[in-house]
């Protein structure tokens, strides 16, 4: 479930109104791509916000997935130094 370097983003994904915990750095593949959270749902990658100066529209979503919580939260306890990044859009 975790990569050999442990980092986990959250993000919104598309037409989404949560955050997921994922372990694909989101830049790696093409926006609208599937992939798996670590709550095992499938979430779209989000498309950048456009024009670059605007502000995206997750950023104000900050509700989080309580499973994906409990999954970050147990790795945390085993690696402290798990990578924990909010990644916007």
């Amino acid at each position: 479930m975790f990569p050999d370097r442990e980092h986990v983003w959250w993000i919104v994904g598309a037409g989404e109104r949560v955050r997921h915990a994922i372990t694909v750095r989101p830049g790696a593949r093409p926006a609208g791509d599937p992939v798996r959270t670590l709550c095992e749902a499938t979430i779209k990658l989000p498309h950048e916000t456009w024009p670059a100066t605007r502000e995206p529209s997750s950023r104000k979503i900050t509700e989080r997935c309580p499973v994906c919580e409990q999954r970050v939260s147990e790795q945390l306890d085993a690696d402290v130094d798990l990578v924990i990044t909010t990644w916007d859009s």
